[in-house]
């Protein structure tokens, strides 16, 4: 058998591997047979079979598939000659070499070749019928009708017919390939017909093998020259022509032989030069594209290419609108979408503890759509806040002052850009100069500043030391593109372009483009022809589920999401004096980030800023100093208040208590304590959640108190001022406290519309020194609306409850109730007065300020009705227990004059009517009260009692009607006293003697009304009684009025003193109307 060695190959066709207009057809050429007395043939388009010459042959190399270049033909013997296919061959031969004979050789002697006609003429029809649009690829057709007619019959003697010249001109460079001389090889004598079954055999195989064999060609359309994106697209192109061995490699596994051309072009950075690449692809014969690396021009390609059903990929275009594969159905990529970028970027600062970011992102379909995912992702962290959001244009002459100046005014310190390095590096010269780019600033990036290291430390920068300067501490974000076939590929790649130091980004994602192009086209190229797949005509209904499978890249494992976007892992990394370091890596669904390696902020240090420093926090949080102090100071009431209605409530029968109505005073302590709770809301970062809860948590707690103090003060007032008392059985404490429930459920009605239409929610307030935070709804004229609806009902419900106290100021009560009510009311009302202004007024210039004036305002005014409502009722009980073992005799007496001490009473030398007396006395109804000598005078004739304090220089006192006294004979824990009141006052006067004292009680139930708080009828030492026996009669046309009870002590006559004047005029009211709440 002839021994083939590899031929060099010549001419335009064998140099120019960008030659991509053949067909299948036009580059699988096989070769002859030569052996003596043997038939050869040719079998391309261009013609079928021609006659070769016998001893000598002519390989014919195919300019595309060096593979299929080297096929050796054995055919059938000839057994005929001729002079004239002598002379025909010898011109042929000449003509196929490119040569002439040689001058002064003489030809050796040659058999006559075979008469080919009959297999030309096949071949021609063959011919005829391509052009009429037959789908069987031709080759097959004409190899197995060459093979058909060699095998089946012997090579006629008639002379060669066929000339070098008939030879089409249009594939004669088909033929200008090198030619080699193989020696001649005599046929074997015996055996023949089992040697030439095997050969046939052999002949078969290569010939399905060389014709089933395709080229497909992939066009890498990719900005070369742009400034933006040329350093990404040089290291996508060297990736590409690094793989381009692997994808061959996989192209001729499985016994397909396939082989895959590559085709770059320059887009230009142009939205028209790109579509139009996309043009001269599919016009080209290419069955897939890969490009563009900017999402503005891959967006129009990607709608181009549909046109053409040329499957497209990238692998850096991440604009989410390309996930619509409705409108992109060929489209797919190696790299996540904006809408895992920007949701990572958002988990990003959020699990670095910073609360707020401002953002700023180009105008451009990228731009826009990193930042609209990172804004959604964001909305939904409770706490976080994107102080500002600011879009620019990008270009070389851009001006970003405008920018720089909102962010630099919106508060925070973290700053999250989405745009292209060349833009980031102009932006942070331009910040420096504003004194944003420092110790306290951080700034983030999006994967598109990547290439920030090879474009400011790479060859032929025009960057300065204080540009790459700016750079340090800066992060972005980019997918995991290392696998483990990552370092195999690194290594070729040095290998291949020993002039770069390290891959650049995006270049192993753009391997793995043409990988997955690869892959899907050979799985078409499984169902269908290969032909097919080069003329782009699939089936109806194909996607890329068809066409897409997941595998092993270089990048790692590329695996798709329902959109054909790839789902990858993210990384960050940060850049610091020129190196760059991966710091984190986030695996989609974690809670925590892991560290890599320390990060470099632009101090050099590995402390994580705040988004906000200390000094421009206008705010109070927990932990700050003034945090803790307003919360302990909170604390301390609401333990207070806790521990005094615990009291309260283990004094339950007390008399004072009593009469003050426990379930009232635990409704006003629940109250202040909710009011209270309010404060702790107030501190550090509001959430929506909080902002709400505050709210509801004031008005509700107000509303508790209000209609607590307004249940008491209307019972007081329905008792004083009202003429129908026997309608004082309607006042019990289960209508009172329905009224209560009404009152909160007016203001809960009004929170409930006002939460459902217009919740509040956290809103930031940042000026370019300070950040603070205020809760407020989407809607302002809602929010005002309510608010101002609120605001009024309560100030009416206060209003009201302050005219009930101030009408019944002067009742009489043993602890000055409607007095403490209406203190109540005003101090609620003036601290109103100070705070509502807040709730209207912008306070960003001074929020610390008015955080603190709001704060302390409040709890001035809740501990003035805690003391006011609650503890001054718990003190009694308490001092009383204190006393309860000392006597009356024991009680201080202070000041004095030259007559200091007690006297008995004694008449006035002639004045029989006249009656006094020293006496220790002290107010009853006031706390912390001290008994101070007094001169009792009754002047009974004139009808007044005198109470005069004893100083050194002077007497100062009170003088009182007699018909509007009121005395009490045995109050209750005050042992030889007795208590006499007028109006709401009351005054305890003590005596030293029992029968002093009945002196003075015989003499005033002469001429007053006696009444008694004991419930019981108590004797005196004097043998007299003193009644307590209250009822309730019916009155004249006045209505109901009490009679009292009294006896004249010494003579034990009874007599009945009604609710009249002492002089007999109309019914006067009465003033000890303090009923037994219980």
């Amino acid at each position: 058998m002839a021994t083939l060695a590899r031929v060099d190959r010549t001419g335009r066709e064998a140099i120019d591997p960008q030659r991509r207009e053949a067909s299948v057809a036009d580059q699988m050429t096989n070769v002859l047979r030569l052996a003596r007395g043997r038939c050869a043939f040719i079998c391309c388009p261009a013609m079928c079979a021609r006659c070769a010459e016998v001893d000598h042959t002519t390989i014919f190399v195919s300019p595309f598939i060096p593979e299929l270049s080297m096929t050796l033909v054995w055919l059938l013997p000839s057994v005929t000659s001729g002079s004239d296919c002598h002379r025909a061959a010898a011109r042929r031969r000449a003509a196929l070499a490119g040569h002439s004979k040689a001058p002064g050789r003489p030809h050796p002697a040659r058999r006559l070749l075979p008469h080919c006609r009959p297999l030309v003429a096949r071949c021609q029809h063959l011919e005829r019928s391509e052009a009429r649009g037959s789908t069987a690829p031709l080759v097959d057709r004409c190899t197995t009708s060459a093979l058909a007619h060699l095998t089946t019959r012997p090579c006629p003697r008639p002379r060669c017919a066929t000339r070098a010249s008939s030879i089409p001109r249009r594939r004669r460079h088909i033929f200008k390939s090198s030619t080699m001389a193989v020696p001649r090889t005599v046929a074997p004598s015996r055996g023949a017909g089992a040697s030439l079954l095997a050969v046939v055999v052999l002949v078969v195989a290569a010939l399905v093998a060389a014709v089933s064999a395709a080229q497909f060609k992939i066009t890498a359309i990719l900005p070369m020259t742009s400034f933006d994106a040329g350093v990404t697209s040089q290291f996508a192109a060297e990736a590409l022509q690094v793989v381009q061995t692997q994808v061959n490699q996989l192209a001729s596994a499985g016994g397909g032989n396939h082989s895959f051309t590559l085709d770059i072009k320059d887009s230009q950075g142009s939205m028209s030069t790109s579509v139009k690449s996309v043009f001269d692809a599919a016009n080209g014969g290419s069955v897939g594209i890969i490009g563009e690396v900017m999402s503005a021009e891959t967006i129009p390609m990607a709608l181009a290419s549909n046109n053409f059903n040329l499957w497209m990929c990238s692998g850096s275009a991440t604009s989410p609108t390309l996930s619509k594969k409705s409108d992109y159905q060929y489209f797919f990529r190696t790299i996540p979408a904006d809408d895992v970028q920007g949701a990572f970027l958002a988990k990003f600062v959020q699990l670095m503890t910073w609360k707020s970011a401002a953002v700023i992102f180009s105008s451009d379909s990228y731009g826009t759509g990193v930042m609209t995912t990172f804004a959604e992702a964001a909305s939904q962290i409770d706490g976080f806040k994107v102080t500002t959001m600011q879009s620019y244009t990008p270009g070389a002459t851009a001006d970003y002052s405008v920018v720089l100046n909102s962010v630099l005014n919106s508060g925070t310190r973290v700053v999250v850009f989405m745009g292209m390095s060349s833009d980031f590096i102009v932006m942070l010269a331009e910040a420096k100069k504003l004194d944003m780019v420092n110790e306290n600033w951080v700034w983030v990036g999006s994967d598109a500043i990547s290439d920030i290291i090879e474009r400011m430390w790479g060859k032929d920068n025009k960057y300065t030391d204080s540009d790459r300067a700016n750079v340090d501490g800066v992060m972005f974000a980019f997918p995991n593109e290392q696998g483990p076939q990552y370092n195999d590929f690194l290594n070729a790649y040095k290998a291949k372009f020993p002039q770069r130091g390290e891959i650049g980004h995006y270049a192993s994602l753009f391997a793995d483009c043409y990988l997955a192009l690869a892959r899907g086209i050979l799985k078409l190229a499984g169902s269908q022809s290969p032909d097919s797949i080069n003329k782009r005509q699939y089936g109806s209904g194909i996607s890329l589920k068809d066409f897409l499978a997941p595998f092993d890249g270089i990048s790692g494992k590329i695996a798709f999401d329902e959109h054909w976007d790839r789902t990858a892992d993210y990384q960050v990394q940060n850049v610091y004096k020129g190196k760059l370091t991966t710091v984190y890596k986030y695996t989609e669904g974690a809670n925590a980030l892991t560290k890599v390696s320390e990060p470099k902020f632009y101090s050099g240090k590995s402390d994580i800023p705040k988004d906000r420093p200390s000094f421009m926090e206008a705010y109070v949080h927990y932990t700050s100093p003034g945090g803790l102090v307003v919360m302990g100071i909170t604390a301390i009431l609401i333990i207070m208040v806790l521990g005094t209605t615990v009291y309260l409530y283990m004094q339950r029968d007390h008399a004072a208590v009593k009469s003050m109505a426990l379930p009232f005073l635990v409704q006003i302590a629940v109250g202040l304590v909710l009011v209270l709770a309010t404060v702790f809301l107030w501190i550090d970062i509001p959430s929506q959640m909080t902002c709400n809860l505050q709210a509801w948590l004031f008005v509700f707690g107000l509303e508790l108190v209000l209609s607590a103090v307004a249940a008491k003060a209307f019972r007081i007032w329905k008792v004083f001022d009202n003429r129908a008392l026997q309608k004082l059985n309607h006042l019990s404490n289960t209508r009172l406290f329905l009224g209560c429930f009404v009152i909160v459920l007016i203001q809960s009605a009004i929170m409930v519309a006002w939460t459902m239409l217009a919740p509040l929610q956290p809103t930031q307030v940042s000026t370019a020194s300070s950040v603070s935070y205020k809760c407020a709804s989407k809607s302002a004229s809602l929010d005002t609306i309510f608010q101002t609806v609120s605001l009024l009902y309560n100030t009416v419900l206060l209003l009201v409850v302050t005219f009930l106290a101030f009408k019944t100021r002067k009742a009489f009560s043993a602890f000055r109730e409607a007095k403490f009510i209406a203190y109540t009311c005003q101090n609620i009302f003036i601290s109103g007065v100070v705070v509502v202004p807040f709730l209207y007024l912008s306070t960003e210039s001074f929020a610390l300020a008015a955080f603190y004036i709001k704060t302390f305002v409040l709890l001035y005014a809740t501990a003035f009705a805690y003391v006011c409502l609650l503890a001054r009722i718990a003190l009694v009980p308490y001092m009383n227990s204190k006393k309860a073992n000392e006597t009356g005799m024991k009680m201080s007496i202070e000041g004095g004059s030259s007559n200091d001490g007690t006297s008995s009473a004694e008449h006035v030398p002639g004045k029989p009517q006249t009656m006094q007396g020293k006496y220790p006395v002290k107010v009853a109804n006031k706390l912390f009260e001290t008994w101070h000598t007094n001169r009792i005078t009754l002047f009974a004739l004139e009808g007044f009692l005198g109470i005069t304090r004893l100083t050194n220089n002077t007497e100062q006192g009170k003088l009182f009607k007699l018909r509007s006294l009121q005395f009490d004979p045995s109050p209750p824990s005050y042992p030889l006293c007795v208590e006499l009141r007028a109006d709401s006052s009351a005054w305890l006067v003590q005596f030293s003697k029992e029968e002093d004292k009945q002196k003075w009680v015989r003499a005033l139930s002469v001429h007053c009304l006696v009444y008694s708080k004991s419930g019981s009828a108590s004797k005196s030492t004097g043998g007299g009684t003193t009644p307590s026996n209250m009822r309730m009669t019916a009155g004249g046309p006045n209505g109901a009025s009490y009679t009292l009870s009294a006896v004249h002590y010494g003579d034990g006559a009874r007599s009945n003193i009604g609710a009249t004047s002492m002089g007999g005029g109309p019914p006067r009211k009465m003033h000890d109307i303090t009923p037994n709440l219980k």
